[in-house]
């Protein structure tokens, strides 16, 4: 009985484990579908609560164990509504449905919306959902290697750095190329004034069957701007606040490495030697600086005056405890900068009224000593719908910008390029100098930079307010069932108030050329500039579906734009007492000056008036047609001119959707193909000289002329310009050929676009013969050719409560080739930096525009390393003469007339060291018919690639990364500023030199204890044959011992050689973010804050690059002359920081 019993025992015991074990698992499978019945491969199957889950095979076939108490299953995939399904049975098949706030994603096209799916011209986006983990400063910024075919430049580093904007690499020459900005509907002249906080979507228009419906304002592309609003399609009413903020710390990314006080005494003293070796001229070009013996006795009889011996003096500056290093660049740029960036917004409302309420401030102490920026934005953004199908919106927006600090070129603040920031503390003695008294002949604004970098800086106080409001209304109304009626009103004021004050060092003050005005005297200058824009436009749409697949919209409207504009200023010249200037005490004290100017310039007439239609037609979404006309009225030219007409057409196919396409639908989401053509006008040209009005300021007067010559008025200073009354505005013609596709549900998707624009009818300066120096005419014409290629990878996307992570990459390159195909009557145009004066540098005009080539060619010299005294054969050492063996080039030098009118070669003549320069003609002479196209500063391509990752679960948080880089290949930037660092001249002596020229790395006749080594080696006064063989070999040999890898820096002039053009290509990190975001299930329970978010940022944190300066994205000189891109002249430089900041959503 009791082995009945175990039995038995062991018999149930077994039973009840078999049925546990069963009862513990169980296995669901099935299949998941799409609406057309198609399969869906790598969908997420998930038991809800749980990290248990598979994905979905080629098949859409799932096999999932799930635990005996699972109860739901969770079905995700991208583009596909999530859905949870009860577990009933072993089999489980479910269709998906497309997520509608994807697929009805709109973008902004012009006077409407069209869904991103439906979109046939080419438009690329950035939406609010990009831009809300990736904290930036401005719209711009937020732009950045997120969009083809956009370039997005910061011109330097400083907070108010101009931001140039190219869509296609722009179109015209010398006119304007930045896009049309366009702001909830309302045409402004800069976005860098919009908080990123209040940015709903930014859309880039990028073909004329897209931008023609701007007309005469859309060459150039148009970027468009819709703020965030509360749309709510609730019966109830809702609340939302949202603050988002960072602070940060920044320093300066790079510094210039220049030369100690040692090396740079000993540079001066070769400097001032090769100029004239004699005892008394040495004792005044260099003694009188360096050497407290001589300046002890330089008064006394000739016999009794002494000085250092140079070896001994050199040993001195040697030592850090007599003469220690200043690091002007540390103490003017060496400041920790600190950011602070805060928003807040309020949101609320219903279906039948709602409001967005926004506050920005920006707050940024720059790295440059004396410079603040300040930002406040204010907007409200309100929408009512008062009765069925009528609508009433309303846009206010108010900003208040105050910039503290004259910046960094002050060339584009009118000074004098002595004055720029930067080229002060690289350029200023490294040591204090016995004397700073300018020698017989030197002019003092260019003497050694006298003036250190920390009084330049207070003796340019500027101070800048900006204060903008913009006010805009509308009323739409929906009638008759299939129209559309909407009635737009804006307003936009703008006072921009400007206080400098130029203090007894500036080129201003020593140079005041007033009436009984003393040299060295204190100016102020104040600038009052006023401007209004009113803008009405008036629009009606029809939109009706026949047979549910012929979908048709046709659009008529009017726009009226008028402009106005005035500046005042006001001048004071001769101010001597002591004030507060740091404080703006000065400015209170206008009417005190010794001698004043007050000037008033009213804008001339600046209307538009424009009527605009579009037509478009789809067949079931898979066959699309457009087109679009404009006709612009504009008061910039002439009664015969004023009009213009702008047409467009493009079509669409949606290959993906035919019939014919099924067996690949599994796999291939979308694939449309477009093209379109159309016409676009840029009149975004200068006012005031297209027709001669008389302008109420001080360079606009009449010139009597001579003899019986009738009068003629000159605008623009000492230029005489011509009137043109048949001048009209640029037109340019696209053709954009391109596709776009998506693959797997568009977990890879992207676009494809070619272009091939035409620009006629160019705006340009031509110079005049007789009387008038210039006059704008119509002459030329370029050829703009491209293609643009983006991309969009979701590599990872699981979603549920317990863990979701995601892992995208999108990329784009553009590659973009501008020609000058015409130019009129002339086969080239030259351009000019003006950053040298023509008595101190001998290339007047760096870039050359011809026909057939690109814009943005630099002409000049190419070097061929340097002299060494193997290239001579002989040597005079009382004249300290070198004779140039035969078949070598030598310098040209000057002609008489090039003296005076700028122009020709060196005047100094080569020696052992000297810069060596190619022969390209052969003659044995190098002069102007030796300059070449060195090569080209505008990129081939550029673009950028982000990278996204986040994962995290309801119960522990998330956790998210992103990375965002930009790239620039293929052009060369024109490095002036190395030019300046590398040479001295008569004019720039006892200015500090970088290290590249420091005494081991240049060709050099001394040795390190300041020795002439021809003097010593030479064994007669009449050096040549053997004996000169023997001193060439040894001079040579002294240089390759030191690793000499450079020519010398004496130069009698600047000029333009192919050292000067570096490699401008990058790759930069812009912005790396790391966020953590709170559990879902804490904002639960807390039951008034939904999010929060906390997040450290890198800026600027890595930059691969060959170039030599403080960064490759550097663009000062275009804003001057847009003849001349890429030129790098005392750039502001560029920062590196952190940001800590945290977003709370209530």
């Amino acid at each position: 009985m009791k082995f009945n019993l175990n039995t038995l025992r062991s018999i149930v015991l077994t039973a009840l484990l078999i049925t546990g074990m069963a009862a513990e698992a169980r296995v669901i499978s099935g299949t998941v579908t799409d609406q057309t019945g198609e399969t869906i491969i790598s969908a997420s199957v998930v038991v809800k609560g749980t990290t248990i889950g598979t994905v979905t095979d080629f098949d859409g076939h799932y096999t999932l164990e799930v635990p005996d108490d699972a109860k739901t299953l969770v079905f995700s995939y991208l583009g596909l509504k999530t859905q949870e399904i009860d577990i009933t049975g072993n089999v489980i098949n479910v269709v998906m449905k497309e997520d509608t706030e994807v697929l009805d994603e709109v973008v902004v096209t012009g006077y409407g919306t069209t869904k991103k799916r439906d979109v046939v011209t080419s438009v690329a986006s950035v939406n609010a959902e990009q831009l809300k983990d990736i904290p930036v400063t401005s719209a711009a910024e937020a732009l950045q290697g997120k969009l083809s075919g956009v370039s997005v430049t910061t011109t330097e580093g400083s907070p108010d750095a101009d931001v140039k904007i190219r869509v296609r690499g722009g179109t015209s020459l010398t006119q304007s190329n930045d896009p049309l900005y366009i702001v909830d509907g309302f045409p402004v002249s800069s976005i860098s004034d919009i908080a990123p906080s209040d940015i709903a979507s930014m859309d880039v228009l990028k073909d004329a069957a897209a931008t023609a419906i701007y007309g005469a304002q859309g060459a150039n592309g148009v970027i468009i701007i819709t703020t965030k609003d509360a749309d709510s399609n609730d019966d109830k009413m809702t609340f939302h606040v949202d603050y988002s903020g960072y602070v940060g710390w920044k320093k300066i990314a790079k510094k210039y490495e220049v030369l100690n006080p040692e090396e740079f005494a000993l540079v001066q003293y070769e400097w001032a030697y090769r100029k004239d070796k004699s005892q008394s001229a040495l004792r005044s070009n260099f003694y009188a600086y360096f050497d407290k013996l001589y300046n002890s006795t330089k008064y006394k009889n000739e016999e009794e005056i002494e000085n250092t011996d140079i070896s001994t003096l050199l040993a001195e500056y040697k030592d850090t405890e007599l003469h220690p290093f200043i690091d002007w660049q540390d103490r003017t740029f060496g400041r920790t900068g600190f950011a602070s960036n805060q928003s807040v917004s309020v949101s609320g409302g219903n279906k039948n009224a709602n409001f967005n309420l926004s506050y920005n401030r920006i707050d940024d102490k720059a790295i440059m000593e004396q410079s603040d920026y300040v930002r406040n934005n204010l907007s409200l953004k309100a929408k009512f719908k008062p009765f069925k199908n009528f609508t009433v919106g309303f846009t206010a927006r108010y900003t208040n910008t105050g910039v503290l600090g004259a910046g960094s070129n002050a060339i584009k603040d009118n000074g004098t390029a002595t004055e720029s920031r930067l080229r002060n503390c690289v350029v200023y003695t490294p040591t204090t100098l016995l004397s700073k008294d300018a020698g017989e002949g030197d002019e003092d604004e260019t003497f050694g930079s006298l003036y250190d970098p920390l009084t330049t800086i207070r003796d340019n106080y500027k101070y800048k307010t900006d204060n903008k409001w913009n006010m805009q209304g509308y009323m739409s109304y929906k009638f008759a069932k299939h129209f559309t009626a909407r009635v737009e009103l804006g307003y936009q004021s703008r006072e921009i108030l400007t206080n400098r004050y130029y203090g007894p060092t500036t080129y201003f003050a020593r140079n005041t050329g007033r009436p009984g005005v003393e040299s060295g005297t204190a100016q102020l200058q104040v600038d009052n500039e006023k401007e209004t824009n009113l803008r009405n436009a008036n629009t009606l749409e029809w939109k009706q579906t026949f047979n549910k697949s012929h979908n048709v919209s046709v659009l008529v409207g009017e726009e009226t734009i008028i402009r106005k504009g005035e500046t005042n200023t006001q001048r004071g010249f001769g101010y001597n007492g002591q004030y507060d200037v740091l404080n703006g005490e000065i400015f209170n004290y206008l009417g005190q000056a010794s001698y004043m100017e007050i000037t008033n310039y009213v804008n001339p007439k600046d209307n538009q008036l424009s009527f605009f239609a579009r037509a478009n037609y789809d067949y079931r979404g898979r066959y699309y047609l457009t087109a679009t006309f404009r006709a612009d009225c504009s008061t910039r030219f002439e009664k015969e001119n004023q009009w213009g007409y702008f047409p467009s057409a493009a079509a669409a196919w949606r290959m993906s959707d035919e019939p014919w396409m099924e067996g690949a639908q599994d796999w291939m989401s979308n694939w449309k193909w477009r093209l379109s053509y159309g016409m676009a006008g840029n009149n975004n040209v200068d006012l005031g000289y297209l027709h001669q009005d008389f302008l109420s300021r001080q360079m606009t007067y009449f010139d009597l002329g001579n003899g019986s010559t009738s009068n003629i008025l000159v605008v623009g200073g000492s230029d005489k310009i011509a009137c043109n009354p048949h001048l009209k505005w640029e037109t340019t013609t696209t053709r954009d050929f391109g596709f776009d596709y998506g693959f797997f549900r568009d977990r890879l998707s992207g676009t494809v676009d070619l272009y091939w624009n035409t620009t006629k009818d160019l705006i340009i300066r031509q110079m005049l013969p007789a009387r008038y120096n210039y006059q704008y005419q119509n002459i030329g014409s370029t050829r703009n050719m491209g293609m643009e290629f983006s991309i969009k990878g979701v590599i990872l996307d699981k979603r549920s409560k317990n863990l979701s992570y995601s892992l995208s990459v999108d990329a784009n390159i553009a590659f973009n080739r501008t020609r000058v195909t015409d130019l009129g009557n002339v086969s080239s145009i030259s351009a000019q930096t003006s950053c040298f004066g023509s008595s101190e540098y001998l290339t007047l005009a760096e870039f050359r525009v011809e026909v057939g080539q690109p814009v943005g060619n630099v002409v000049g010299y190419q070097t061929d390393g340097y002299y060494t005294a193997a290239d001579f054969v002989s040597y005079v050492s009382s004249k300290n003469e070198w004779g140039l063996a035969e078949g070598v080039p030598n310098y040209a030098g000057q002609t008489e007339e090039e003296k005076k009118n700028g122009g020709g070669f060196l005047t100094n003549k080569p020696v052992p060291g000297s810069v060596k320069f190619k022969d390209r003609n052969g003659d044995g002479v190098i002069d102007e018919e030796d300059k070449v196209v060195l090569g080209n500063t505008v990129p081939t391509h550029t673009g950028g690639f982000n990278v996204n990752f986040n994962i995290g679960g309801d119960k522990w948080g998330r956790f998210d990364l992103a990375a965002n880089f930009t790239f620039s290949f293929g052009n060369k930037i024109l490095n002036l500023s190395n030019m300046e660092y590398t040479t001295i001249t008569e004019k720039t002596k006892m200015r500090n030199l970088i290290s590249s020229m420091a005494y081991n790395n240049r060709y050099s006749l001394f040795n390190e204890q300041g020795q002439y080594m021809p003097e010593v080696l030479a064994k007669s006064a009449f050096v040549f044959g053997d004996a000169y063989t023997e001193m060439a070999n040894q001079l040579d040999q002294m240089n390759i011992d030191k690793g000499a890898n450079t020519y010398s820096p004496v130069m009698s002039h600047y000029l333009v050689t192919d050292q000067h053009l570096e490699d401008g290509s990058f790759l930069r990190l812009n912005q790396l973010t790391l966020g953590y975001s709170l559990p879902k299930d804490w904002m639960t329970k807390s039951k008034v804050i939904n999010n929060i978010r906390v997040y450290v940022q890198g800026t600027n944190l890595f930059c691969a690059t060959k170039y030599s300066g403080l960064d490759p994205e550097v663009d000062t000189r275009s804003s001057k002359n847009p003849l001349t891109p890429g030129v790098d002249f005392s750039a502001y430089p560029k920062s590196r920081g952190i940001n800590i900041g945290m977003n709370i959503q209530f």
